[in-house]
C-alpha cells in the first residue's frame, strides 16, 4: 500500500520589520500527499488575492506579498496548509529577549549605549522606561530598534541619569521586559595635556595652557613658586571647557620661576608644574664715547657697560671684522663692565670699532671711530732770513703726522692774523707767512706753532735787516824786499751776495794780472803780489758791500829796493 503525507509545514515565515509603504513577503515551505491546499489570514480573516495582496504556491513553497505596506496591514498573519490526511497551521511568536541588558557604571560627561536582542514574530514595538516613567527620543535620549536589536542612547551622563532602565518589548502575540542599573560616577580630575615650559623677553605677554580630564566642574588655581596667583592687571586664570589658561602681562625678570596648576573636583585633584625664564635681551647702559683719537704708539681703553640675562657673550669687531685676542688687543667682561685695551698703535689701526652682545633672548651693539694721528713735526724750517726795508718776506715750514693741523704764527708773543701786513697760509704739511713792506720792526723771531688733537711742535724763524758786511779781520800793512811775493788778506762776513774790489790809492781799481791775483773764497778776501815791486808800494782799500752797504779798510804796503837794504 502507498504511504500518505499529511499536510505540514517544514519552514515557518521569519519575523519581518519593515517600515511604511516598503514590500514585504512571507514564505513558508510545506510537505505532504497532493493536492495540498494553502490559505493565509489576517487576525482570523482569510486573505483574497487584489492589487495590494498576491499569493503564489510552488515547488511546496507558499508565498505571500503586500506590494506596500501600510499602517493598517499590522497585525496577526496565519498561514494554514491541508491535504486529505491532515492541516497544519503557524500563526506569531510572543517576543522574547535573547540578549538582556547588562549592568554598567559611566563617568559623569560621557554618553551611553544600552543594547539588548530580541526575538519573536514581527511586527516588535519597544519601549524604555526610566524607574517607571517612560522615556522618548529627545536630544538626551535616543531610541533605535533595527532587525532585532532595541537600543538606547543616553547623552552627557549627568548624576540624576543613575536609575533603573527597563526595556519592554511587544507584539501581537504578547510581551516581555528586562532591566538595568545605571550607575553615573565622577571621574577624579587629571591632565591630558600640560602646560610646556616657556621663555620670555620683558615686556611680552606669556599665556600657560592645560587640558584637562575628569568630570567638571573643576575648580582652578595657579601657584608661582608656591604662591597662589590671582587674577588681576598683570595676570589673569580662566576656564574654557576643559582648557584652562594662565596669562602673564608685561613680564619681567622677576617672573620667572615654577609655575604649578591645580584642579580639583568633588572626588580628587591633581597638579602638574612647569617653569618660565623670562630673558633680559643684552642693553648697553653705558656706550661706548662717539670718538676717541689717538696718539700713535700709545695705548687706548674702550669700555661700556651691559646688562642682561646671563650669559652675555661680547664680541668686539674693527671695521666689520672679528678682533682675536692678542698683544695688540686684550679683551675683558668683569662685572658687566666690557673692556677693549689696545696698546702700540699705529695710523693703521684707526677704524670703527663695534661691541656686540649676545645672550638667547638678543643682542645688541655700539660703535666708537677710533682715529690714531701722529703729532706734528717741523721737518724743514728757513735759517735766518736777512731783508731790506721795504721789500717782502716768505717764511715757509713743511710738516710731518697727520693733518689737519691747527697752524698759529706769533711775533713777539703776539698772535698774528692774515691781514694787508700779513699773508698766512696752511695746507696739507705746508705752512707758510708772508709780510709785506718789511720794516724795523718787522725784525724778530716769527714762532710757528703747529698742532692736532695728539700734540704740537714749533719752529722759530728769524728775520734780519740786511747790514753791510764786516771785516772781521782788519788788513794788516805789509813790508817786503822788492821781488819777493806780498800777500793783504783779510776775513769778512755778511749777508750775500758780498762783493770785493781793491783801491789802491783811493782811486786807482786794482786788477788782475801777470802778476797780481785776487781772490775772494769761504768769506776770505786775499790781493796776492807774485813778485813785489817797488811800483807795487801803496796804500790799498779793501772794499766790500752788498745790499746793506759797503765798508772800507785799508793797509799800507811797502816795497823796500836793494839799495835800502845796502844803506
Amino acid at each position: 500500500g502507498a504511504l500518505f503525507k499529511p499536510a505540514q509545514i517544514l519552514e515557518k515565515a521569519k519575523s519581518v520589520d519593515v517600515t511604511e509603504k516598503d514590500p514585504v513577503t512571507l514564505e513558508c515551505v510545506v510537505a505532504g500527499t497532493p493536492e495540498l491546499k494553502v490559505k493565509w489570514l489576517k487576525d482570523g480573516k482569510q486573505i483574497v488575492p487584489s492589487r495590494y495582496f498576491s499569493m503564489s504556491f510552488e515547488n511546496n513553497v507558499a508565498s505571500f506579498r503586500i506590494q506596500s505596506v501600510m499602517k493598517q496591514d499590522s497585525g496577526q498573519y496565519t498561514f494554514k496548509v491541508e491535504n486529505d490526511f491532515g492541516s497544519s497551521s503557524y500563526q506569531d511568536i510572543p517576543p522574547s529577549f535573547t540578549k538582556k541588558l547588562t549592568k554598567m557604571d559611566k563617568i559623569l560627561g560621557s554618553s551611553i549605549r544600552m543594547e539588548c536582542k530580541v526575538s519573536g514574530s514581527l511586527p516588535i514595538s519597544a519601549q524604555w522606561f526610566k524607574d517607571g516613567k517612560e522615556v522618548s527620543t529627545s536630544a538626551k535620549y535616543r531610541l533605535v530598534c533595527h532587525e532585532n536589536t532595541v537600543s538606547l542612547e543616553v547623552n552627557n551622563l549627568e548624576l540624576e541619569d543613575t536609575a533603573n532602565y527597563t526595556c519592554k518589548v511587544s507584539n501581537v502575540a504578547g510581551d516581555d521586559a528586562c532591566s538595568v542599573f545605571l550607575l553615573t560616577s565622577i571621574e577624579p580630575p587629571s591632565f591630558l595635556v600640560k602646560p610646556e615650559r616657556q621663555q620670555a623677553i620683558p615686556d611680552s605677554t606669556v599665556e600657560f595652557k592645560a587640558v584637562l580630564k575628569g568630570t567638571p566642574p573643576f575648580k582652578i588655581k595657579w601657584f608661582k613658586d608656591d604662591v597662589e596667583l590671582a587674577s588681576g592687571p598683570t595676570c589673569f586664570i580662566g576656564l574654557e571647557g576643559s582648557t584652562s589658561f594662565l596669562n602673564l602681562y608685561s613680564v619681567d625678570a622677576s617672573k620667572t620661576g615654577q609655575y604649578t596648576c591645580q584642579v580639583t573636583n568633588d572626588v580628587g585633584s591633581d597638579s602638574c608644574t612647569t617653569m618660565l625664564l623670562v630673558t633680559e635681551p643684552p642693553k648697553f647702559v653705558k656706550k661706548l664715547e662717539a670718538s676717541k683719537i689717538v696718539k700713535a704708539g700709545d695705548s687706548a681703553r674702550l669700555e661700556c657697560k651691559i646688562t642682561g640675562s646671563p650669559e652675555i657673550r661680547v664680541v668686539w669687531y674693527r671695521n666689520e671684522h672679528e678682533l682675536q685676542a692678542s698683544d695688540k688687543y686684550r679683551m675683558t667682561f668683569i662685572d658687566s663692565v666690557a673692556v677693549l685695551q689696545m696698546n702700540n698703535l699705529g695710523t693703521e689701526d684707526s677704524g670703527d670699532f663695534i661691541c656686540e652682545a649676545q645672550n638667547p633672548a638678543g643682542s645688541t651693539s655700539c660703535s666708537t671711530k677710533v682715529i690714531v694721528k701722529e703729532p706734528p713735526v717741523f721737518s724743514s724750517f728757513p735759517p735766518v732770513v736777512e731783508t731790506l726795508k721795504n721789500t717782502e718776506v716768505s717764511l715757509e715750514c713743511e710738516l710731518s703726522g697727520t693733518p689737519p693741523f691747527e697752524v698759529i704764527w706769533y711775533k713777539d708773543k703776539r698772535q698774528l692774523r692774515s691781514s694787508k701786513k700779513y699773508k698766512i697760509a696752511s695746507k696739507n704739511f705746508h705752512a707758510s707767512i708772508h709780510i709785506l713792506n718789511v720794516e724795523t720792526s718787522d725784525i724778530g723771531e716769527y714762532h710757528c706753532k703747529a698742532q692736532n688733537e695728539v700734540g704740537s711742535d714749533t719752529c722759530i724763524c728769524t728775520v734780519k735787516l740786511k747790514e753791510p758786511p764786516r771785516f772781521v779781520s782788519k788788513l794788516n800793512s805789509l813790508t817786503v824786499v822788492a821781488g819777493e811775493p806780498a800777500e793783504l788778506q783779510a776775513y769778512i762776513e755778511g749777508a750775500q751776495p758780498i762783493f770785493v774790489q781793491w783801491l789802491k790809492e783811493k782811486e786807482e781799481v786794482i786788477r788782475e794780472s801777470e802778476n797780481i791775483r785776487i781772490t775772494f773764497v769761504e768769506n776770505v778776501a786775499t790781493l796776492q803780489f807774485a813778485k813785489a815791486e817797488p811800483a807795487n808800494a801803496g796804500k790799498y782799500i779793501c772794499q766790500i758791500k752788498n745790499d746793506g752797504g759797503m765798508r772800507e779798510n785799508m793797509a799800507t804796503l811797502t816795497v823796500l829796493g836793494w839799495y835800502n837794504i845796502v844803506q
